[in-house]
């Protein structure tokens, strides 16, 4: 038997039952029609009223009005890490969430030199499954990617698209604040900014795109919120490599993150809020530093997003001294429903300690429009100027690409 129907003959029930009660107590004296009045014992029972079941929707979750393509962000909050399967309705849900991309890039080289590369892709594709039951809840994404490492021609039939598990987790809310989980679990600072800028189909986040972070890795959590909208606390063990690799030393990665609203009960000033995490990591078989301290501000608007971060990474690939610093500022409006614009600008020093300036720095811009609530469309423009230690370790680097991008999400 369905939610609904359950409700729909317990309402049901309900009304007959209070009818019958109501009859069997009597009905009210009858005021005088004329110069004589009515005996209430004379008048007999008065008749009870005709009842008609009440309307119950089909949907177990009546009283949450449904999406809508006209709707806005959430407010004050990161969207999910990844959303298939995020919006239905029920106890197990199934989803999937695809971008699809036509590219031009134009690429300078060193003196006059200049080529250009065109293709279609998918830089994304999801299939997940998620399910809840009282206090518990699962779920797990598995994610399409290349068969080959970046750079390499031959993979798994050539280079065949193939599944890999994105995120499997459990997990178990101890009390109505605090969440524990743990498996393949998304981290906490990708993909809390990738859910503040929701444009993730446009660029990946600045950390991500340079391999400083990752947005998912194995290990385990747990996520307290804060009451009336203040935020959020977490702390959370890794293995340290990403979810696209195992295990390569003894050590293990840990993340504390925190991002706190202070305005919250002023409902015009809720979107503004404070974010710092930290980490404390190793990666690769020679154990090498992977420290991150990332701080800044973030706006969480409903028609308005953006954000100003700063991250100071101690540690890069296997080079443990390295320093790195990443700077981003975004923006994302929607000044009427369905219509979304966005802008990003990623300042990276890939290394401080240089002789000579080695930075890339990397400007976005798109249009957007929300055909329907499960599908988006953009046009986007990307430029990348590298300094001339960059441009020389990084070939391609300098280049402007541009984009048409379909992205699909259920």
């Amino acid at each position: 038997m369905t939610v609904a129907r359950a409700a729909s003959m317990f309402l049901l029930v309900a009304s007959v039952l209070a009818s019958a009660r109501w009859a069997a107590a009597g009905a009210p004296a009858a005021s005088a029609a004329g110069p004589e009045s009515v005996d209430v014992e004379d008048a007999g029972p008065t008749p009870a009223p005709a009842v008609s079941p009440p309307a119950v929707s089909a949907s177990p979750d009546a009283g949450t009005p449904p999406m809508s393509a006209e709707d806005g962000a959430p407010l004050g909050r990161a969207a999910a890490p990844t959303e298939a399967a995020t919006r239905g309705q029920g106890a197990i849900r199934a989803g999937l969430e695809v971008f699809a991309q036509y590219s031009y890039r134009d690429v300078s080289g060193p003196g006059t030199n200049r080529t250009w590369f065109h293709t279609f892709d998918v830089p994304r594709a999801h299939v997940a499954l998620e399910g809840e039951l009282e206090r518990a809840r699962g779920r797990i994404v598995l994610e399409g990617t290349r068969s080959a490492a970046e750079g390499s021609l031959v993979g798994v039939s050539g280079d065949s698209l193939v599944l890999r598990i994105r995120e499997a987790y459990g997990a178990y809310r101890i009390v109505a604040p605090l969440e524990i989980s743990a498996g393949v679990i998304p981290t906490l600072t990708v993909p809390n900014l990738d859910g503040t800028w929701m444009m993730r189909a446009v660029a990946p986040s600045a950390l991500e795109a340079n391999g400083h972070m990752s947005p998912a890795d194995l290990g385990a959590k747990a996520r307290a919120d804060l009451p009336r909208g203040y935020g959020w606390l977490a702390a959370a063990a890794y293995n340290g490599e990403g979810y696209t690799s195992r295990e390569l030393n003894r050590g293990k990665s840990f993340e504390a993150a925190a991002e706190i609203h202070p305005l919250a009960s002023i409902e015009a000033a809720r979107p503004l809020g404070v974010f710092a995490s930290y980490v404390a990591g190793s990666t690769g078989t020679f154990r090498a530093r992977a420290n991150r301290l990332t701080a800044g501000l973030l706006w969480q608007g409903v028609r308005v997003r953006g954000g100003a971060l700063f991250t100071h990474a101690w540690g890069i690939a296997q080079l443990g001294t390295q320093r790195a610093i990443v700077a981003t500022a975004f923006v994302r409006v929607e000044p009427i429903p369905r219509l979304l614009g966005g802008a990003r600008l990623d300042h990276v020093i890939r290394n401080v300690e240089a002789d000579s300036n080695d930075a890339l720095t990397t400007i976005w811009g798109s249009v957007g429009y929300r055909v329907a609530l499960p599908v988006e469309g953009f046009v986007a423009l990307g430029r990348s100027i590298p300094t001339t230690r960059a441009q020389n370790e990084l070939p391609g680097s300098s280049a402007w690409d541009a984009r048409i991008i379909v992205r699909v999400v259920f």
